[in-house]
């Protein structure tokens, strides 16, 4: 048995940013993934103002830096908004989208946790914890013991399943879990060249589609909560023939769960507490993860680096954070998503550019973080200030 201050379960965005700060502060910290890296990841990749505020503050990983790693591959200031046959909204940006290959950027923010002196187990996959006495347990026989142990082991966490206090809620869980499915289509195949990203709306009832630009390739997918008799799949395929992509036969999506608005208000027990996509922090109107997910990973950092010798305190403190600058994005995120889709649904399309015409320069900010989802007041993030 390996004994460690904090044991992070997965090295995603929100696993190595809790381990590179817990690090920093002086902590004695092992990283866990399943994974080798750099690994493959399913994801649109955008990242948002307040998400490269964040890598360059945390990470130090600024804009140049992301460039000259490949990190980022592309960034545009316009997007577009597609309904069933025609453009409905095009608009400008205040700030660009930055979009990012996620499997150079993971690997990239793992080597800044190795450098900050974090312990990194690749292909160790953790298959069970106890959360009376912090003990993971890994497939490949490792046995790693903490005071803290952080699960930020993704949507189908195994962390989150092996704690009772959590496994009571599945049912919540699963009602609002969304399927998603996305490809890369390569350029050659594709009837027009991919410079901005794309929204697409009307094909599900709940959830949308998505066309963003990518370094050989355009990346489509859908998500959504899957409503009665909708198949997914079939969804996909139209979506894809709709578009116009040559040979949409020889398109293989790969497929996910997202958490769309199931996250947890207090994602603690005992000395366990999760981050990421393992706690649900996915914005529930466009499905942005990759920011909640270091954001979170920071904030329980911190908590725990402040609080070592006290669970209990480290746990309020992670939770205090979330009610104050995560969970009322979500809550406004969410009011906002019903209001689109069922007023989408009642009044079509028109109603939407009307909308898009009012309120896209507010939004567009509100995405980025600069405004905040409740009421697109102007807002404060504690983290990047």
């Amino acid at each position: 048995m390996e004994e460690f201050d904090v044991v992070i379960v997965g090295a995603g965005p929100s696993g190595s940013m809790a381990a590179k700060v817990l690090a920093d502060s002086g902590c004695k910290v092992v990283l866990a993934d399943k994974a080798v890296f750099p690994r493959a990841k399913l994801c649109g990749g955008l990242l948002t103002w307040k998400s490269i505020r964040l890598l360059e503050k945390f990470a130090g990983l600024g804009l140049d830096t992301l460039f000259e790693l490949g990190v980022i591959h592309h960034y545009s200031s316009r997007y577009s908004i597609h309904g069933a046959d025609r453009i409905i909204f095009s608009g400008m940006l205040s700030y660009p989208f930055y979009f990012s290959d996620r499997a150079t950027l993971d690997y990239s923010l793992l080597e800044k946790a190795k450098e900050a002196g974090v312990c990194v187990l690749e292909e160790c996959r953790a298959i069970n914890c106890d959360p009376d006495t912090g003990i993971v347990i890994c497939a490949n026989g490792n046995v790693l013991r903490g005071k803290f142990v952080i699960g930020a082991d993704g949507v189908n966490s195994i962390i989150r399943r092996s704690i009772s206090a959590f496994r009571s809620l599945r049912q919540q869980w699963r009602k609002s879990l969304a399927p998603a499915m996305e490809a890369r289509i390569p350029n050659h195949l594709f009837p027009r060249e991919i410079t901005d990203p794309e929204l697409h709306v009307g094909r599900i009832q709940a959830g949308y589609g998505w066309v963003f630009p990518g370094k050989d390739h355009a990346l489509a997918g859908i998500c959504g909560i899957k409503q009665q008799n909708e198949n997914f799949p079939r969804l996909f395929k139209d979506f894809i023939h709709d578009l116009g992509v040559a040979a949409p036969g020889m398109v293989v999506p790969g497929s996910h769960p997202l958490p769309y608005g199931n996250y947890f208000k207090n994602p603690c027990y005992g000395n366990y507490m999760l981050t990421g996509d393992a706690g649900g922090f996915v914005e529930p109107l466009l499905g942005e993860g990759i920011f909640f997910s270091m954001a979170t990973g920071v904030y329980a950092a911190q908590a725990i680096a402040g609080n070592m010798d006290s669970p209990q305190r480290a746990a309020e403190e992670y939770v205090q954070s979330l009610e104050e600058y995560i969970l009322p994005e979500f809550r406004g995120s969410d009011r906002l998503r019903w209001f689109l889709f069922r007023s989408m649904s009642l009044m079509g399309e028109p109603w939407l550019s009307f909308f898009m015409g009012m309120l896209g320069s507010r939004l567009g900010q509100t995405v980025h973080g600069m405004r905040s989802y409740s009421w697109t007041r102007m807002k404060h993030w504690d983290l990047i200030s």
